[in-house]
């Protein structure tokens, strides 16, 4: 009887482990996004390929909430709203917080070109860069994935450009940070608005134009009101970081976190793809609009690009001031930059 009574205990032990086993590997794990794009922009379609190649990899463990278009919170908040785990994805840009994340605004110092190149030396850059490691850590975040756009240009309501003096004296909206300095070593004069505030402002000839990329153009309907590009500037680039928060990471079986990272490389890879490409078209779309482009020529462009030497000391000045290792971050930077480009 005694043997009865064990052999039966185990095998009740046994199935309640193989239960809570199979319990376990059926578990899917749901975790929120947010961002503050418009649902039509871009970026929607890159977060959407992010979410189908995670739940692929991982077998359907993984599901998704999505929330665009500031739903759950606006822009200046995403990062403490991920933070306190109200939403366990966020859309974080660099330049937005550069009190938190000002480390990490040394990649829109304008030393590269295309999306592609600006995606692989940010990530390169989070891989090897300690400090910029420790920046985001000491946020309670990680990066996911990272969309870059490539350089951001000029674009104009009626005054054409095609000359670097035609620059000077121009009120241009513009993103803010870096991207006001770089705009003033032109002699551009920098206004802070929304990209929806720049459609009325350019219409009413409040302001000349704005300092952005073709697909924003597209995005605010910005073609509407301008008339004129120059292609071939370097006024900045933009990183689009997408990042995790701490917490919600380490809840997730280590199989399930390295998904989420594969997803994320390949998205990383996918969004550098889709803005170069898109870039390419519109310039195409908008010519056939009627849009007049200036292309600088090869020749020219060393003498274009004249105004920018010496940029990067204004950055290292800036964040040295409050105590960062700006310049050594700046030399790894310039370092990745420089191997990238030449490939």
């Amino acid at each position: 009887m005694q043997r009865v009574l064990t052999c039966m205990t185990i095998g009740m032990v046994f199935t309640l482990v193989m239960s809570s086993a199979s319990i376990a590997a059926d578990k899917v794990y749901t975790l929120k996004i947010a961002d503050s794009f418009p649902i039509k922009h871009p970026m929607g379609e890159v977060v959407n390929h992010f979410m189908e190649a995670a739940k692929k990899e991982s077998g359907g463990k993984l599901d998704f909430q999505y929330f665009p278009a500031q739903q759950l919170g606006k822009l200046h908040d995403l990062l403490k709203i991920c933070q306190l785990g109200m939403t366990d994805i966020a859309y974080v840009g660099p330049t937005f917080f550069p009190g938190q994340l000002g480390l990490n605004t040394v990649v829109a110092l304008p030393f590269w070109d295309s999306a592609k190149q600006g995606s692989a030396i940010y990530l390169e850059l989070v891989k090897q860069s300690k400090e910029i490691q420790k920046e985001w850590a000491d946020n309670r975040v990680r990066p996911l994935f990272v969309s870059a756009t490539s350089q951001y240009e000029v674009g104009t309501g009626t005054k054409q450009v095609v000359r670097i003096a035609d620059l000077s004296g121009l009120r241009m909206k513009t993103p803010g940070g870096i991207f006001d300095n770089i705009a003033k070593r032109y002699g551009i004069v920098p206004v802070a608005m929304s990209f929806n505030e720049a459609y009325e402002a350019i219409q009413r000839n409040i302001i000349d134009g704005a300092v952005q990329t073709l697909p924003s153009v597209k995005g605010y309907r910005l073609f509407e009101v301008e008339k004129h590009h120059v292609a071939g500037l370097r006024m900045g680039g933009y990183i689009s970081t997408y990042v995790i928060n701490d917490k919600a990471l380490r809840k997730l079986p280590e199989d399930v976190k390295q998904t989420l990272f594969r997803a994320g490389e390949s998205t990383t890879v996918f969004a550098a793809e889709l803005w170069d490409t898109m870039n390419a078209s519109l310039v195409r779309t908008f010519e056939d609009q009627g849009m007049q482009f200036f292309n600088i020529p090869e020749d020219k462009k060393p003498e274009w690009l004249a105004p920018l030497k010496g940029i990067e000391e204004e950055w290292i000045a800036e964040y040295g001031k409050k105590g960062k290792p700006a310049r050594a971050v700046y030399e790894h930077f310039r370092k990745i930059a420089e191997k990238v480009v030449s490939q």
